[in-house]
């Protein structure tokens, strides 16, 4: 399908929109396959990201994302940049950078490019790592080190190889479907080495995570909002109960284009979590969370979830950004409740939740470190090509907080104190 067409599926009454929260549950394990870049190149449009974040002994947050874009027009080479942020919520000082890689060169997790190389090492079911190095120009360089540990697996929601897959069109059947988005973690990670600013080091111990997400279709076709949260504990400062604490989250939330009916029946929301902990599991893993949140006109739409879990983020009193003119949260709330990943029984369930208290529209106030123009950020030719054809703008509200996370494990509640970092995404009204 081109990138320039238009959804073909506008049969009424007749679903196209498969969410994976609806078809499968639980803790999914990872092949090699799952994490090796697919780099797909003759079906549409395609978005693959690498993504790891880490937070260090300081609250310092700091990310770094690898992007391969095709548009799916023969012509338009794919292109791969790489995005950097460090954040320091103490003197509220910021480092971005972003380059648009030449000379890329993939090979399963690895890559090589004339600006800067990821090694990889390891398989699932031991140790993996992640070295990155880069020089992102005179006063940025990189030289990073993301391990995960052998017993904390990194999960997918759902076992096989449709986990994790929510799929756009018809007919679910990979040959025939419109699209899918798909998301695969490394929850529970460490990071090493050194971040250089202007010959300044900075020390990158950190609790960090890493994240492998693929769109295989056009972005504004996907999703109109997304949410993400990221809590962890900070280095050195583990919870005498349960160690090192690790709750991801990822939430996106249709078009008009795709439903339980068909175009226009109402926009469905995916979400999918996960609860870690050293001390609490044999595998740190506490449980995986997954829920579909069905339009509020056939709430009965979809099976929410085919354990009872609950996985959700909802924004709070919103309010209209006059810049953006997005209606923004003035607090977020996450929460996860699933049953407890290897017990075995339905009724030992974990529970946990957390809230930004204080979110909204204003850098620099409730932890609002930018609002991320994605259009500015992305490639050229496949900016023109959005803006041109869809007139979305969309935009990224990033927060970092300090935060506590309530999690009940087996009849008893611990308030874990670490930080928040998430995301709140606006593709289109």
């Amino acid at each position: 399908m081109s990138w320039f067409s238009q959804s073909s599926n506008s049969s009424k009454d007749v679903p196209n929109f498969y969410p994976v929260t609806s078809y499968l549950s639980g803790f999914g394990e990872l092949s090699s396959a799952d994490t090796a870049w697919a780099n797909t190149s003759n079906k549409g449009f395609q978005t693959e990201t690498q993504i790891w974040y880490t937070v260090l002994e300081d609250g310092t947050w700091v990310m770094v994302q690898l992007i391969w874009s095709y548009v799916g027009i023969f012509l338009v080479p794919a292109t791969t940049q790489m995005t950097f942020k460090v954040y320091n919520p103490n003197t509220k000082q910021s480092t971005w950078r972003s380059i648009n890689a030449s000379g890329a060169k993939f090979d399963k997790q690895n890559l090589k490019t004339d600006q800067f190389e990821i090694r990889h090492t390891g398989s699932p079911k031991t140790e993996e790592s992640y070295h990155i190095t880069a020089n992102l120009d005179k006063g940025v360089t990189l030289d990073l080190t993301f391990t995960r540990p052998a017993n904390a697996p990194g999960f997918k929601f759902g076992q096989g190889a449709q986990g994790g897959i929510s799929t756009f069109g018809k007919d679910r059947d990979e040959s025939k479907r419109d699209g899918f988005v798909v998301h695969r973690f490394h929850p529970l990670a460490q990071s090493s080495g050194t971040i250089k600013i202007d010959e300044k080091p900075l020390d990158a111990r950190g609790e960090g995570m890493f994240v492998h997400a693929i769109q295989g279709m056009r972005p504004n076709l996907v999703a109109s909002r997304w949410n993400f949260a990221f809590f962890t504990t900070s280095p050195g400062a583990e919870d005498p109960k349960l160690g090192s604490v690790r709750a991801v989250q990822m939430e996106f939330e249709t078009t008009d284009d795709y439903g339980p009916k068909g175009a226009k029946s109402g926009r469905t929301k995916v979400n999918i979590g996960a609860v870690y902990s050293t001390k609490a599991s044999e595998n740190s893993v506490l449980t995986v969370t997954g829920q579909t949140h069905s339009p509020a006109s056939s709430p009965d739409a979809y099976p929410a979830s085919l354990t009872g879990s609950i996985s959700s983020a909802t924004h709070k009193q919103a309010i209209k950004d006059k810049e953006t003119g997005y209606a923004v949260p003035s607090s977020i709330e996450f929460q996860w409740s699933a049953p407890k990943e290897g017990s075995g029984s339905e009724k030992s369930i974990v529970t946990a939740k957390v809230t930004q208290d204080v979110a909204g529209a204003i850098v620099g106030e409730g932890g609002l470190i930018e609002k991320v123009d994605v259009l500015a950020e992305i490639p050229y030719v496949i900016r023109k090509g959005l803006a041109a054809v869809t007139g979305t703008k969309p935009y990224i509200y990033q927060y970092h907080n300090p935060a506590t996370f309530n999690v009940e494990v087996d009849g008893e509640t611990t308030a874990v104190k670490g930080y928040l970092f998430n995301e709140a995404s606006f593709v289109s009204e």
